[in-house]
């Protein structure tokens, strides 16, 4: 027998015979399957049903990862040992290997014969194919291990995933019934008659959902006929806070401050509106008026056009413009101006205008009559009670007979009296 191959059986029997216990495969079951949570109403009911669906899967979730939790200790622990056991393979490997040639090179010829050759060579191929089965197992069993820690990692994180849908749609769920509930009240806001109802209801949706630029915008205008101006500015300030680009806000906050003679600011207020909102008639319409307080009464005539060519039914439009056309002293525009803006329902101050165009003209018996007319659509107009008031004085310097010149004096002490008192009743 050949001296290489009897050493190598005498090799591969001392390995044999320190062989320790096969590795076992470790693998993990019971994976939870991945559920969805779908959210269909915006009621309260529907919200309290989620809560509860969503405790008991959090349950689940929290005993499912503890499951996992163990599983992942003992995939680490048998990756280790298996690490391990593989780290010692190898080492008696070369143990013995570095032994058997160095040591036994010279004794191992004494124990073969030439009989027992193929014998023994046969043994060693066997051992060998053995020997080479027990490494892949372990690195089989090693490799096994690695991918189920790695499924526990996947898993981890799908539940994780799932945790978050469920949040999100608790909090969808939540948004949709506040809305819904924001919604409701904001409806009987707009509906209701009483101011003092009205602005509790806008302060309740607030509370409820603080996010709503229209709920602002409704109180601002609110609190400005209620004579808040400085909680209307708060207000609409808010509204654009909510919503950058909400171009009635700007409106709003433009008639504003044009009220309270921030003439430049309020500028500003409807160049962004207009800016916005390029078709918004009644933005131009406001424009205009603030241009003729600046004396600017070609560009207010530009933006009187272009409301009336946006909404030719805007009877404040026509009406603004036959107050412009008024001061131009151009009185055959402004009295068509004025009977169109009457025809379309412009009320009270459609009236006013025409009559302050009849005392332009000198016609003061026409105009006592249409201020006349006035008072039936605002019988606290105290406009009307002015300017027929003056009227009345007028017609009095040219009255020759002392009888009705008194009784048209008198008629206008009643009327400024009347005006007067309209007067401080508005400030009380």
């Amino acid at each position: 027998m050949k001296p290489r191959y009897t050493l190598a059986v005498l090799m591969l029997i001392g390995c044999l015979s320190i062989t320790g216990q096969p590795s076992k495969t470790v693998s993990i079951q019971g994976q939870p399957q991945t559920t969805s949570t779908q959210v269909t109403t915006n009621q309260q009911e529907t919200i309290l049903q989620l809560q509860a669906q969503n405790e008991a899967i959090q349950k689940q979730l929290e005993k499912m990862e503890k499951e996992i939790e163990l599983y992942r200790g003992d995939v680490r622990t048998k990756v280790a040992e298996l690490e391990a056991s593989q780290s010692r393979w190898t080492a008696w490997i070369c143990l013995f290997v570095t032994l058997l040639t160095a040591g036994l090179g010279g004794i191992l010829p004494l124990y073969i014969s030439n009989r027992n050759d193929k014998r023994l060579k046969d043994s060693y191929e066997k051992m060998v194919g053995e020997l080479k089965e027990k490494v892949s197992s372990v690195e089989a069993d090693a490799n096994s291990a690695k991918e189920s820690l790695s499924e526990v990692t996947e898993l981890k994180k799908d539940i994780e995933a799932i945790k978050k849908d469920i949040d999100k749609s608790k909090k969808n769920a939540e948004r949709a019934a506040r809305r819904a509930m924001a919604s409701k009240l904001f409806a009987q806001a707009v509906s209701e008659k009483n101011p003092a109802k009205e602005m509790e209801l806008y302060s309740e949706i607030i509370g409820i959902d603080p996010s709503i630029a229209e709920v602002y915008i409704n109180r601002g205008l609110l609190r400005k006929n209620m004579n808040d101006e400085e909680g209307a500015l708060q207000d609409y300030n808010k509204a654009i806070e909510l919503n950058p680009n909400y171009a009635m806000a700007y409106n709003n906050r433009g008639v504003l401050r044009s009220d309270k003679n921030d003439n430049e600011a309020a500028l500003q207020d409807y160049n962004k509106a207009i800016e916005l909102n390029p078709n918004d008639a009644d933005a131009y319409n406001n424009r205009g008026n603030l241009r003729v307080k600046l004396n600017d009464e070609e560009g207010a005539l530009q933006d009187y056009n272009k409301a009336i060519e946006l909404n030719p039914n805007n009877a404040m439009a026509y009406n603004n413009r036959a107050d412009l056309y008024l001061k131009m002293n151009d009185f055959d525009k402004a009295l068509a101006d004025v009977n169109h803006s009457i025809d379309l329902g412009g009320g009270y101050v459609s009236f006013i205008t025409k009559g302050e165009i009849y005392i332009a003209m000198g016609k003061y018996s026409d105009a006592i009559e249409l201020f006349t007319q006035a008072l039936s659509y605002n019988e606290k107009g105290k406009e009307s009670f002015e300017y027929r008031a003056k009227c009345y004085r007028k017609l009095a310097e040219a009255e020759l007979d002392e009888d009705k010149k008194k009784e048209l004096i008198a008629k206008a002490e009643a009327d400024e009296q009347k005006a007067e008192s309209l007067k401080k009743e508005s400030k009380a």
